[in-house]
């Protein structure tokens, strides 16, 4: 399987071209266009359990498709859909954290599963993360730009803008000032990272574009 990052920029697109015996799992959606020679299957990986944890505690689809091929060469072309990188990760037997709604596609013998954060995630945007595992090539994507930060010690990331991190990285959620005063100015939310590992940081926040469209929402009258 050989695969291409195409139209880098704030609208990119995965090309993974499949040779017999090749297979791509990939979330519902993702496919743009394809080879007709593509066969498509889908399923509720990991079972009616699997699904069910990963729609409504991980952000992803209930149903997943795998793509596979009878030809050399065929050709698919995946998406994400918001706008923001996408990016290819090597999986080697290590665990990769990714927030809610990063999962793109990946090859089958990389894991995706939804993991509990424990009391902290009470206080920050969500009580689950998602948990990569296994061998093969992860695809996941960002809200906005992508940049990779190599902790060696203690780093801090605002709420909402850590999108992807190395399981061998300890963190808690605490809020970026002292006690009184975040209570009394409502300072931010922040990922306070400790030991050795890889940060991907975007550089924009789903939850900030949230709370700036609030005020203009639509209010149905009760007149």
């Amino acid at each position: 399987m050989q695969y291409q990052l195409v139209a880098q920029g704030s609208y990119p697109a995965l090309v993974v071209a499949l040779d017999p015996g090749d297979k791509l799992v990939a979330e519902a959606g993702a496919m743009s266009w394809m080879d007709p020679n593509i066969q498509v299957k889908t399923s509720m990986r990991g079972g009616m359990g699997g699904a069910l944890k990963r729609k409504f505690l991980g952000g992803e689809s209930f149903f997943q498709n795998e793509y596979t091929s009878n030809v050399a060469g065929a050709q698919i072309t995946l998406v994400a859909g918001q706008p923001g990188d996408i990016r290819a990760t090597p999986m080697e037997g290590e665990r990769l954290m990714l927030e809610r709604g990063a999962y793109l596609a990946s090859t089958p013998d990389v894991q995706i599963d939804s993991k509990f954060q424990g009391l902290k995630g009470l206080f920050s945007e969500g009580m689950f993360v998602l948990q990569a595992s296994g061998s093969g090539i992860l695809f996941w994507n960002s809200y906005g730009d992508v940049q990779e930060v190599q902790v060696a010690g203690d780093y801090v990331v605002d709420n909402g803008y850590a999108v992807a991190w190395d399981a061998s990285l300890s963190y808690t959620v605490t809020r970026s000032g002292k006690k009184i005063r975040s209570f009394l100015f409502s300072d931010q939310l922040v990922m306070r990272f400790s030991g050795h590992g890889r940060v991907w940081v975007q550089s924009r926040s789903p939850y900030s574009l949230a709370s700036w469209v609030h005020p203009f929402r639509r209010v149905r009258s009760s007149n």
